[in-house]
């Protein structure tokens, strides 16, 4: 099983001083910031937005349990 740090994926931006998040799960669902946990709030943000356009009952959980791991992120982020 994955951890959620394996699942939240953080590479550089597209700043020098900027940093791009993802989840593992959906790729295409991408945010940027400052740092990582600026990123990864924002990521939350993007996540929830898609919740509009998940026209099943199984989207719906893959994109709640997305949520969730990249909140439980940016709370470890501190």
């Amino acid at each position: 099983m994955q951890t959620q740090q394996d699942r939240v994926i953080v590479t550089m931006g597209a700043t020098a001083h900027g940093v791009c998040v993802h989840h593992h799960d959906f790729p295409e669902v991408r945010a940027e910031g400052q740092s990582p946990k600026e990123a990864a709030a924002h990521l939350a943000n993007k996540l929830a937005a898609a919740m509009d356009t998940a026209l099943t009952e199984w989207r719906r959980q893959s994109i709640t349990q997305a949520i969730t791991d990249v909140n439980d992120y940016v709370n470890r982020e501190g």
